[in-house]
């Protein structure tokens, strides 16, 4: 599950951080909230994936080239799509 994880955030970063010349902002936008839309109905299984790639990606790019606007979209990505921060037991 962590590798479905993975690819949609991997997605959802490329919405938002691509410029106009490579996707419309509106089409973004849209997507994105499509994407925020399907993600509140996850379950607690799902979002656990969702925090462990995270967790990984988080920890690949600072021991890589640490894109400061990647970092963040991806420590912000919970709150971005208004899921919640609690753990998963």
């Amino acid at each position: 599950m962590q590798t479905l994880a993975t690819a949609l955030i991997d997605a959802a970063a490329f919405l938002e951080l691509s410029g106009d010349d490579v996707i419309h902002q509106d089409d973004a936008v849209r997507a994105l909230e499509s994407i925020g839309h399907t993600l509140r109905s996850a379950s607690p299984a799902e979002l656990s994936a969702i925090r462990a790639a995270l967790s990984d990606l988080i920890a690949a790019e600072r021991a890589g080239r640490a894109r400061a606007d990647l970092l963040r979209f991806y420590e912000h990505f919970f709150e971005s799509f208004g899921l919640s921060y609690e753990p998963v037991a």
